[in-house]
């Protein structure tokens, strides 16, 4: 590798993480539909003719930055489960990923909530666990319902999660919390 490939790379990886993190800075203050290219840009202070060479717009890059934030949380098999172990273990990781930034998680979860956000959000979601379930599918499991319903249900389940997780006010630790949604998966309500 030369010295000019090294540079390149680590230039790549700036571009995409000062993208990322700009735009999840406005995200916190600006609807999604209301952030424009110059204000990402300016943010960032990368130039438009750069941000043209890795993204085609706003929506590539929000796709990118979803597409990072899922792979940071691990997203595997345990995804569909949630009344075993396996579920726990992926409810426990997700709210760990949310109590790292939990203001800013706040913030845009706030400044989102009536926009296309969180619909951009649940498509995404939709779309990791119908590819979760088709391997599944392809090794025997089967679902007793079927797949849209249950991958919608179960990524409006985890945004709901994400959500309540961060409004309440709750006193409630990362395990109890973990715990108590395990329960409500599997309607193990009352004793």
């Amino acid at each position: 590798m030369t010295d000019n490939d090294k540079k390149e790379k680590i230039s790549t990886r700036r571009t995409y993480l000062l993208l990322s993190s700009s735009l999840f800075a406005l995200l916190e203050e600006i609807p999604f539909e209301k952030i424009t290219l110059i204000q990402l840009c300016e943010h960032s202070l990368v130039p438009r003719s750069t941000f043209y060479r890795y993204f085609e717009d706003k929506y590539d890059l929000l796709y990118y930055c979803l597409q990072t934030f899922f792979a940071s949380a691990r997203l595997d098999r345990d995804v569909i489960y949630l009344k075993d172990g396996k579920g726990r273990k992926f409810v426990a990781k997700l709210i760990s990923v949310l109590d790292k930034n939990r203001a800013s998680f706040q913030n845009i979860c706030q400044t989102n909530k009536n926009g296309i956000f969180m619909d951009i959000l649940r498509n995404y979601l939709i779309q990791i666990l119908g590819q979760t379930v088709e391997e599944l599918e392809r090794e025997g499991c089967k679902l007793k319902i079927s797949r849209p319903v249950f991958t919608y249900l179960l990524a409006d389940l985890y945004i709901s999660m994400a959500k309540c997780y961060l409004d309440l006010d709750h006193g409630c630790d990362a395990q109890a919390f973990t715990e108590d949604v395990c329960l409500f998966a599997v309607r193990d309500f009352f004793q």
